[in-house]
């Protein structure tokens, strides 16, 4: 199916698709990107080919400037060179420091020996991509390199038996799911989101997994225990419907990044939860503190305290090196500079005792 069939499909199929903005406990970031995201689906284009992963609110992340045939080939010769100029010329300190730090980020990569799988992972051959950098044989982006990261942990510390269950709290548009499922073709996948990033997943997962089974959010009773889904299944679980598999039992449940983002209430939904408690590996990347007193970050007082339970065992703990020293522009104390952000990020997996 084209873009839009998968659209008109997923809506179809998902009776609380325009309702997630309803929600009491989510934060200002999130109801932010909800407003955003119905705005873009309910304009003449909606979601297209080109705009269901980088878009208004959220996308793959900042990149040097570059020229290449593959940059011709998705941007156009004019535009492609356009960019570059301005971003050498006119933006050279912000070029300099994203090049600083995407290569960073390939050393940690190829410190970690996931070297193969960053070549045998070139970002821009992967649906809907909207900008890349092409360097160690591949191309990659800021998300993506993230996404190379979580996929050899979960490889090396074999967190996921083929086969097994994974449930992904935050999916996006599906990019960390298509990565591990080539790894892992026999794995159930849940991914639990917004109705919107949901559908977007819907989109990367069908066109790189055409034949899988996908189950949307109104044939999940159909199923009942998520270990029922078949082999190679592919369940969307809007956040709204989360109750429906928090009493149950994963192989690996996973979080990166938004937890530390929620709202306490929101947040102890998922932690107290008994998929949260009972799963036999739990792998969390997320804010040591979400709002420091000195720049509240997040409309949360969550922090690394919180992820930390004494009834699960700590399997690996340190701070995740990913995108650890890149330097934004942005406005703090009324002045515009190069920072980082505002806390760093840790990275957590438990197992049960």
């Amino acid at each position: 199916m084209i873009t839009n069939e998968l659209v008109n499909n997923f809506i179809s199929h998902s009776p609380g698709f325009h309702k997630d903005i309803e929600l009491s406990e989510i934060d200002e970031k999130h109801t932010n990107i909800l407003r955003e995201a119905y705005r873009q689906i309910r304009s003449v284009n909606g979601l297209t080919v080109s705009n269901f992963r980088s878009w208004k609110a959220q996308n793959d992340g900042a990149v040097p400037a570059q020229v290449s045939f593959s940059h011709f080939r998705l941007h156009g010769v004019i535009k492609t060179i356009l960019k570059y100029f301005y971003m050498t010329f006119v933006r050279y300190r912000e070029n300099k420091f994203l090049i600083l730090s995407l290569l960073d980020d390939v050393s940690v990569i190829n410190d970690l020996g996931a070297e193969k799988l960053l070549i045998d992972n070139p970002v821009h051959l992967t649906p809907g991509v909207g900008n890349f950098y092409r360097t160690s044989g591949s191309s990659v982006n800021t998300r993506w390199l993230r996404y190379v990261y979580i996929l050899k942990r979960i490889l090396d510390m074999n967190l996921l038996k083929n086969g097994g269950v994974w449930v992904d709290i935050g999916c996006y548009y599906g990019g960390i799911q298509g990565l591990v499922r080539k790894y892992n073709p026999r794995s159930k996948l849940v991914l639990v989101d917004f109705h919107h990033q949901l559908c977007r997943s819907y989109i990367y997962l069908n066109e790189l997994f055409p034949d899988a089974i996908h189950i949307l959010p109104d044939e999940i009773d159909k199923y009942g225990d998520i270990n029922n889904i078949p082999e190679g299944g592919i369940m969307y679980v809007p956040v709204s419907e989360y109750v429906k598999i928090k009493d149950q039992k994963a192989d690996l449940v996973t979080n990166f990044f938004s937890l530390g983002e929620m709202r306490r209430e929101f947040f102890s939904s998922y932690m107290d939860s008994r998929l949260f408690k009972e799963s036999e590996n739990i792998y969390l990347v997320n804010r040591v503190v979400s709002s420091p007193f000195f720049e509240k970050t997040y409309d949360t007082d969550v922090s690394i305290l919180d992820y930390i339970k004494s009834f699960r065992k700590i399997k690996y703990f340190d701070l995740f090196p990913m995108h650890h020293y890149l330097l934004l522009k942005r406005k703090l104390f009324g002045r515009v500079g190069f920072r980082n952000v505002s806390s760093p990020y840790f990275e957590i997996i438990t197992t049960k005792k």
